[in-house]
């Protein structure tokens, strides 16, 4: 069906044209915050891998680079991580000019063997391949992928994270070349279990002093998907958090959290990640599902993928454990030029837009079209709930077509009063409700712009434009 609405967004990234999936790489350097990403630059579907590589300075308006790394002798170019090696311990580089050097996971597609494998850039555009890879290599280990990267301060080396089976594993390096096991951690005694991909292991401050995450994407198993239809396990992939801390050989899980911890209660966001070398936290992830991405209708508009917008993190005491606690990244500027909605109905004029809503009891926030399309978000005493049953487009995909997939809900992590950020562009809703301690991330394929935004009950919002 030939539709109204050209869905390529504006502020988030998208490719220039084709397949996009996982968010690779990422890495702040002079003034630019690099993202690679898993990238089919040959058709509109995934096929061999390469990193498609773009750059920005404002985390909304980006810049297209030439693809960074193809296929070789070693496989396809799966997922990994970026580092900016200040001081040239790989030897690659200078003091004055510091190598950056990728990590990724080396994929045959005949045996399917995943290795590790490194890359280096002295203009941090071009790559060259390190002659000596594998730098981790693999006796046949399966799903044995998706390295990241991270300084650690215990032992002051470099250590990775790395997705082995339903474990991760820990290696440290002193040259990011030679590796070397430091320990593993196993999914599934708390949380979610199934096949673990793109890890990642960072520390954040606390009341209490500091913590560290661990963040793992999950492939659950197939007996367990949407056994108890609930925002644990309706879909295929999910990506959990534990809370604990990090002795310099291995991440130990603390909290042990009596419920799987989710950065996102929405469809669409999987495979998120950190920048590396920026002080602040801040992630990205790929803002569609495994379910249904194949076949979403944005192929009409001249690409398949899309990301979310960067998101600071903090981890937050609350009353049921520490929590991620998410704020948008990059639109601070927009925001301060917003203007107040009255309650009823307001007319859009775009559709790319953000809100800020103060909440202080229970409300609803609408946006429709002419057609009869609407998503809406209702707040309540006990729970939010972000509703795309009758957004737009949905019959090209069963999966995407389920009440259990479009009706996206979850207890409150905030009682009281609350604010709620929420981003608009085309195609993907962004929520930051609870003060950023409840997101949710979802798809929409509306077949013309939404006209008209609604907001009833006890909600104060105030509306900005993004272009």
């Amino acid at each position: 069906m030939q539709t109204k609405n050209n869905y390529r967004p504006v502020v988030h990234f998208t490719p220039p044209a084709n397949w996009m999936n996982d968010p690779n790489g990422m890495v702040y350097a002079n003034g630019r915050y690099h993202l690679f990403y898993q990238y089919y630059p040959a058709a509109p579907y995934w096929g061999p891998m390469h990193w498609g590589h773009a750059v920005t300075r404002d985390l909304l308006h980006w810049e297209h680079l030439p693809t960074a790394l193809y296929p070789d002798e070693l496989g396809c170019i799966f997922s990994g991580s970026c580092v900016l090696d200040k001081e040239n311990l790989s030897g690659f580089g200078s003091l004055e000019n510091p190598p950056m050097i990728a990590v990724y996971t080396s994929h045959n597609t005949t045996t399917h063997l995943e290795q590790q494998s490194i890359a280096y850039s002295l203009d941090y555009e071009h790559f060259e391949k390190y002659y000596g890879n594998p730098i981790i290599a693999n006796e046949g280990q399966p799903d044995f992928r998706d390295p990241k990267v991270f300084w650690n301060p215990i032992k002051q080396c470099y250590s990775l994270v790395l997705a082995a089976g339903k474990n991760v594993e820990f290696y440290s390096s002193r040259n990011l070349k030679d590796w070397e096991k430091t320990g593993e951690f196993q999914a599934g005694i708390h949380g979610l279990g199934g096949i673990c991909e793109c890890p990642d292991c960072f520390p954040l401050q606390t009341e209490d002093g500091e913590k560290w995450v661990l963040i793992i994407s999950m492939i659950l198993p197939p007996e367990e998907t949407g056994k108890e239809n609930n925002a644990f396990d309706r879909m295929s992939h999910i990506t959990q958090y534990y809370v604990g801390s990090f002795d310099g050989n291995t991440f130990i899980d603390t909290e042990k959290s009596d419920i799987p911890l989710l950065p996102d209660f929405g469809t669409d966001n999987y495979a998120a990640v950190t920048f590396q070398n920026l002080d602040e936290k801040v992630m990205i992830g790929w803002a569609d599902n495994w379910d249904y991405a194949a076949q979403a209708p944005t192929a009409e508009s001249g690409f398949r993928g899309k990301m979310t917008l960067a998101r600071e993190m903090k981890l937050v005491k609350t009353e049921q454990g520490y929590r991620l606690s998410f704020s948008f990244k990059g639109t601070e500027a927009l925001e301060a030029v917003s203007f107040p909605l009255a309650q009823g109905d307001n007319r859009l004029h775009s559709d790319t837009f953000g809100l800020k809503a103060a909440v202080k009891g229970t409300g609803k926030i609408v946006f429709r079209n002419s057609s009869g399309e609407f998503v809406e978000i209702t707040v309540t005493e006990e729970e939010i709930t972000v509703d795309r049953r009758h957004a737009g487009q949905s019959s090209f995909q069963q999966d995407y077509e389920k009440e259990s997939y479009g009706l996206n809900r979850t207890p409150r992590q905030l009682r009281d009063s609350s604010e709620i950020e929420i981003i608009f562009d085309k195609c993907i809703l962004e929520v930051l409700a609870d003060n950023g301690l409840t997101p949710f991330t979802v798809s929409v394929f509306p077949l013309q712009p939404y006209e008209k935004i609604g907001v009833t009950g006890d909600i104060q919002a105030k509306l900005f434009y993004l272009c």
